[in-house]
This record gives structure tokens, C-alpha cells and sequence, in this order.
């Protein structure tokens, strides 16, 4: 029984990767994101492709069980839409997650100091971090706005959304907010960036990708996004400086056949691993 749940749920939340963002999410995003993505999990989940993914997530085992019961919070029903926002540096490794659901505070927050969590108080909220000290990891942190936001990220830029919560703007670059209020309105998830794609060579480990990073072509895309969009078909859609374009359709049969395969190479790889063991 973990406070890791919420972030292990909010995550495989993005896995089913909106209408128009809301408004309360997008001004507690930084001034200076160049990164930013969305999920309407409420609308997704209308849909059969939704309902499809949401019946991926692994079995619920005793310890989730117990979560449920001790916060009220059951991230498979009460997250309702997502948004993830960062500066774009890979270098800083700052990012928020804000989150609209359906939240009992006072019970979550009653079990994290039950086992022990410490929360700091800043500006009147309550603050739950952890990481950093000696380890030297940047510390993460989670606090709740409300009953209805939580907000998750770097410590500094979770007080930052802290800050913003009564007079914040959201992203200060007009061509990024602009972007995102469209993108938003037509896609259930997406993603909008203005980091140009050469500027991440840095951060891949693989040196062929890193150089293929850095070459003239990609150099010259200073923006993109992408998004998913749910209906009779999946459709997957992307666009790099200015052009835009439908990368893939899925069927729902095309989507078991990929399921299907999924098992049979999980099957085979098993197979071999309990063979390695006789031997």
C-alpha cells in the first residue's frame, strides 16, 4: 500500500493516449515550457479503443486493493484528463505533471504521513518530496491544489505551479500556445514542441541515432507535434515545421493482431528463460 500508485496509474494512464485542455491545468504550466502533451482520459475512455487499453493494465493485486480503500482514490476511474509540461532542457531533467480527478486530500495525505512522509508547507499547500540529499537525484515532489488538481514534477517547478495558481498566465510563447489550444481542440492526446529535434542528440545514448540527430535534415526542424485522435479508426498524426500529415491508421483487428503477436513473443521469450534454468 504506496503512494507510488498514483504516479504508476497517471502513467499508465498516458499509455491510452484531447478537447481543449482546461484552462486551470494550462495556467499552472511554466513560462518558459517548450514541451507540452495532453490527455483527455474521460473522452478516450468513451471509446472502444479506450475502454480496450484501460483492460491492458495489469490485474490489480492485493496492495492496490488496499490503496483504494485507504485514500477513496482509484486512478482507473478518478483521473480524468492529464497535462505534462517542461522547459525542454535535457540537461535539467524539470517537468510538472498536472492532473484533473477526483482526489480525497485529506485521506491521502493522512496515510503519506502515516508512513512516515514529512510534507513542507509552502504558500498554505502541503508538499510531499522526496530524492535529492546524498544520492544527488533531482528530488521529485506532489502536492494537491485541491480536491480536483495535483500537480507532480521537480520540487522547483511544483512550487512554481504553486505560485501560478491564482495569477498564472501559462506559456509565455505565443506560436507554443497557440499550437496547443489547436492541437488540443482536435486530437484526444498530443504533443506540442518548439525544442528543435537536433538539440536532444545529446541526451541519446545510441551514437548512430545521436548523429543521425544532428544532421542537416533535422536540423532544420525547429517545431513539431503530434497527436492521436479516437473514432471508427486510430488515427496518428504528426507535423514538423508547418507540415502535417496522418501517419497511421489502426483497425481494431489490426490492434489484436498486434496483441496477439505481443503474447506470442512474451510466450517464446518465457519459454527460452525456463529452458535456460533446466540447463
Amino acid at each position: 500500500m504506496r503512494l507510488r500508485y498514483l504516479a504508476v496509474f497517471s502513467v499508465l494512464s498516458l499509455a491510452t493516449v484531447a478537447s481543449a485542455s482546461d484552462p486551470q491545468l494550462l495556467k499552472l504550466v511554466m513560462p518558459d515550457a517548450k514541451v507540452v502533451s495532453g490527455v483527455d482520459i474521460d473522452k478516450v475512455m468513451l471509446t472502444p479503443f479506450g475502454r480496450f487499453f484501460l483492460n491492458q493494465l495489469p490485474a490489480p493485486d492485493s496492495g492496490f486493493q488496499e490503496f483504494v480503500t485507504a485514500t477513496g482514490f482509484d486512478p482507473r476511474r478518478d483521473i480524468h484528463e492529464i497535462l505534462m509540461a517542461s522547459p525542454g532542457d535535457p540537461g535539467k531533467k524539470s517537468g510538472l505533471l498536472l492532473v484533473r480527478g477526483d482526489f480525497d486530500t485529506a485521506r491521502i495525505m493522512g496515510l503519506a504521513k502515516a508512513m512516515g512522509q514529512v510534507a513542507q508547507n509552502y504558500n498554505g499547500v502541503d508538499i510531499l518530496a522526496g530524492g535529492g540529499g546524498k544520492t544527488k537525484a533531482i528530488s521529485q515532489a506532489l502536492a494537491f491544489l485541491s480536491n480536483s488538481i495535483a500537480i507532480a514534477g521537480d520540487v522547483d517547478s511544483v512550487r512554481g505551479a504553486i505560485d501560478r495558481r491564482t495569477s498564472g498566465s501559462g506559456v509565455s510563447d505565443a506560436g507554443l500556445s497557440s499550437k496547443v489550444a489547436s492541437t488540443s481542440v482536435t486530437q484526444d492526446a498530443w504533443v506540442v514542441s518548439i525544442v528543435p529535434i537536433s538539440s536532444l542528440a545529446g541526451a541519446v545514448p545510441n551514437k548512430n541515432v545521436s548523429g543521425a540527430l544532428q544532421g542537416d535534415l533535422i536540423k532544420g526542424i525547429q517545431q513539431s507535434s503530434g497527436g492521436v485522435r479516437f473514432g471508427s479508426m486510430i488515427e496518428i498524426s504528426g507535423e514538423t515545421g508547418g507540415r502535417g500529415q496522418v501517419l497511421h491508421e489502426y483497425g481494431a483487428d489490426e490492434l489484436a493482431h498486434q496483441r496477439q503477436l505481443r503474447d506470442q513473443l512474451s510466450a517464446a521469450q518465457s519459454d527460452r528463460e525456463y529452458g535456460s534454468e533446466r540447463s
